[in-house]
């Protein structure tokens, strides 16, 4: 009765060892398989906030020079023009950041079979970069985690781009309120 129970007992072990050797081994290839998209993800919010740093720098340059060439008498003119062009700029550099994303899911054929073409591919992710989400084109596995991802970056460079934005308004606000005080 007692080698009876060790062998029990024994094959209970081996079997529990083969099932944990089992789902290690498959967990190590689910990594493995997810090891390259999370580089190339890596990568893409790198050369997003790249992307934004260099669109901000050059903004701010064009911005300082464009307040210290004009007169404050062409004030209103100025605020049109140049809260209209900043728009165009930031909407234009979202744009290529979701260009980016949108070439990142066709590069792998896990996420690429849920689109047509290009332009579906980048619809998605200009839905998701703007956390609009209408859930028409999902993607499915792993691939939902990085969309999820994606979304993230595109709120915080919005949202960068919008603090730009209220920057340019509020010194539109100062220069109209220091002027009326000089007056």
């Amino acid at each position: 009765m007692r080698d009876h129970y060790y062998a029990t007992q024994g094959a209970l072990h081996i079997k529990y060892n083969l099932i944990t050797s089992h789902n290690y081994l498959s967990h190590l290839v689910i990594y493995k398989l997810m090891l390259l998209p999370i580089l190339l993800l890596s990568a893409v919010i790198v050369c997003n906030v790249l992307i934004q740093v260099y669109g901000t720098v050059w903004w701010l340059s064009w911005i300082s020079r464009t307040f210290k060439r004009k007169n404050i008498s062409q004030f209103s003119g100025i605020a049109i023009r140049l809260l209209s062009i900043s728009f165009i700029f930031f909407s234009f550099l979202h744009a290529f950041q979701t260009i980016i994303w949108a070439l990142l899911y066709l590069y792998f054929p896990e996420s690429s079979i849920a689109f047509d073409s290009f332009s579906d591919a980048w619809y998605f992710s200009l839905v998701t970069f703007t956390s609009l989400g209408y859930g028409d084109i999902v993607l499915s596995g792993h691939w939902r985690l990085i969309s999820g991802i994606e979304a993230i970056n595109g709120i915080m460079l919005i949202g960068w781009s919008t603090a730009l934005m209220f920057l340019l308004v509020q010194r539109f606000f100062k220069m109209v309120h220091d002027n009326q005080h000089n007056q």
